[in-house]
């Protein structure tokens, strides 16, 4: 007689001493990590990852991969519904090229207690009709001031993409000595929006 979909068929690798040592040490180590990091998010650059992938034998998705899953918690903020006064829009426009996408952080649109900033993304590579750009990235904003960012928004489609992260507190009207990066995030741990799907006929008069 053959078995129901609701029995459990038995997993013939068991967990075993020699797995558990090894998981072991690795939560000692995130443990050091994370005393050394805080709730700041490190990630290693480009050259680092390509030493790993050479010396150790895995895949850049891989470490990437492992290296998101160890960075700390995002703090979540609270944010008042009601909409505050704008005060002023700053000029940032930063641009940069990097593995065939164009980043450019355009401005900054300034509230008393917080900044929404702007950023577009474009693909400069072949066959742009055939892609389609998503954007797994954080905003760092690097300055004397511990500033927290969540996104904010994103729209685009194809090879380009618009994003807007708000900042809390409000970036300074000088930036002179603010630096901005774009990390890598984990879409796991992203606010997550509800889809409101329109899918019933319009008639226009």
């Amino acid at each position: 007689m053959s078995s129901g979909w609701s029995e459990f068929r038995v997993i013939p690798y068991e967990y075993n001493d020699q797995v558990r040592q090894i998981d072991e040490q690795l939560l000692r180590l995130v443990a050091q990590r994370k005393q050394i990091t805080g709730a700041v998010q490190y990630h290693p650059p480009q050259e680092v990852i390509d030493e790993w992938t050479a010396s150790l034998d895995l895949k850049e998705e891989d470490i990437r991969y492992v290296l998101r899953s160890v960075q700390p918690m995002p703090q979540r903020h609270f944010f008042p519904p009601e909409e505050l006064p704008l005060i002023g829009v700053v000029p940032i426009m930063k641009r940069t090229v990097q593995d065939s996408c164009e980043y450019l952080i355009t401005h900054s649109m300034q509230y008393e207690t917080e900044s929404i900033i702007h950023v577009e993304i474009h693909y400069k590579g072949n066959e742009t009709d055939r892609v389609h750009v998503v954007p797994h990235l954080a905003l760092e904003v690097i300055s004397e001031q511990n500033h927290m960012s969540t996104r904010h928004s994103s729209r685009g489609g194809g090879g380009e993409t618009h994003l807007s992260y708000r900042v809390v507190p409000a970036l300074p009207s000088s930036l002179e000595q603010v630096q901005f990066s774009l990390v890598p995030s984990i879409p796991e741990l992203e606010h997550k929006m509800e889809e409101v799907i329109l899918d019933k006929q319009v008639d226009f008069e």
